[in-house]
């Protein structure tokens, strides 16, 4: 079924008419709130204002975007939880999910929207996005993965003729780049924001064949894998490969301004490229991206499974025809789907999306599904203490990073920390 914004519209009305909210009074005024991490983004700002302004050509209604950095999201939907000033939409990386949907004032798309309508318009591999516990409280926006990009112009300067395929040869290319190019930090990894480093840290432990959290939510970095990840990491830093106070904005910058080889990113590299290089589209001829370096011939590169999706905050009984309902379903028209993923680094949600000609003829999407390898869900994010967790594992990386506490002690740590806040959850 081809989705547009007039067909949508009608799609899953008799839904709404039964959807029980809490009893806190919020009136739903003539306008929609919207807060975004991208509209706090120089680079992506206009694009989400872009969709505001075509939304209220369309309908009348006016959009109020609210900045928000990526880093400051869930902490600030807490803030305006407590508040009672929560947004009535929001964009929400897939992996905060679980804890966005513990809070009461979540509305249940699936209920709200028509649960078959949704699945309809929405690719399979992307509906997953939005579920928690099978209920639908992220509307799936954009779709894609976390992986390694490389910057094949400073490879170039530091006569680094292939991208490195082992952990080793990744090694060794930092070590060119440190000593060719002068004023480098050759490994952009995060080392700073406990919201940024887990990912990296996971990309790394899963090279090195370790796990941190099971898919049943037990608690397994105590492994000889994981206490190898770490060494190589806090030799990384001993070797001047990666720097300290490095979050994934400081990364972008230095990754498009040529003084950086390697980050990890979602394809949201290529937007944050062409903008921080000053170079537009002709930067997409150095970003490329790569497969995760594995730790021996025949191991099975791996990604991290990553999307956004725009949740619904309400305190009452949301009418079918509410100006937010009318929001939230404009992201699945096709005039959303074929622009605002791609501009953002991402691929559409939807069938009709993912089937248009401008996804099947972009180069760098075909190459960026080509190094995904195997993704695997955020070990982290997807449990509801994900906060906490990422807190643990980023005082242990860095203390490791510093030479505080060596790999055996950091890893002892996050086990028995990670082990205590796993059993505080239940």
């Amino acid at each position: 079924m081809k989705i547009n914004r007039r067909n949508f519209v009608a799609l899953g009305a008799a839904g709404a008419a039964s959807l029980a909210m809490p009893s806190i009074v919020r009136a739903q005024g003539a306008g929609v709130t919207f807060m975004s991490f991208n509209f706090a983004e120089d680079p992506n700002r206009p694009f989400i204002q872009k969709v505001v302004e075509d939304f209220k050509a369309s309908s009348g209604i006016t959009v109020e975007p609210i900045g928000s950095a990526w880093g400051d999201m869930q902490r600030n939907i807490l803030l305006r939880q407590r508040s009672r000033t929560l947004p009535q939409s929001a964009q929400i990386q897939d992996r905060w999910l679980p804890a966005i949907a513990q809070m009461q004032e979540t509305v249940d798309l699936g209920a709200l929207l028509g649960r078959a309508a949704i699945e309809e318009a929405v690719d399979p591999g992307a509906l997953g996005l939005g579920l928690v516990a099978n209920k639908l409280v992220g509307l799936p926006l954009i779709s894609g993965s976390v992986g390694f990009v490389a910057n094949k112009e400073v490879m170039a300067k530091a006569g680094i003729a292939k991208v490195p395929e082992t952990i080793d040869e990744f090694r060794a290319a930092l070590l060119a780049v440190r000593d060719k190019v002068p004023n480098s930090v050759p490994f952009g990894m995060a080392t700073k924001n406990p919201s940024s480093i887990p990912l990296d840290l996971m990309l790394l432990v899963w090279a090195h064949g370790g796990r941190l959290v099971d898919d049943e939510g037990k608690v397994v970095a105590n492994s000889p894998a994981t206490r190898a990840a770490f060494e190589f990491i806090a030799g990384l830093m001993r070797d001047r490969l990666v720097a300290p106070e490095i979050d994934r904005p400081d990364a972008r910058r230095l990754f498009a301004q040529g003084t950086c080889a390697f980050y990890i990113d979602a394809p949201a590299a290529r937007t944050f490229a062409r903008s921080f290089s000053g170079r537009g589209e002709a930067a997409d001829a150095f970003v490329l991206p790569m497969k995760t370096p594995i730790l021996r011939a025949g191991d099975s590169p791996r990604s991290v499974e990553w999307g956004q999706v725009i949740s619904m905050f309400a305190t009452a009984p949301v009418a079918a025809d509410a100006p937010v309902v009318r929001w939230m379903r404009n992201f699945l028209t096709d005039g959303v789907q074929t622009t605002l993923p791609l501009q953002l680094g991402g691929l559409p949600t939807t069938k009709s999306g993912r089937n248009s000609a401008i996804v099947r003829n972009d180069n760098f999407l075909k190459d960026w599904a080509a190094a995904v390898g195997v993704t695997r869900k955020h070990e982290i994010g997807v449990w509801s203490n994900g906060p906490e967790l990422s807190t643990i594992l980023s005082e242990e990386m860095q203390a490791a990073l510093l030479g505080q506490k060596n790999a055996n002690a950091a890893v002892d740590a996050i086990q028995s920390r990670m082990e205590q806040s796993m059993a505080r959850r239940g």
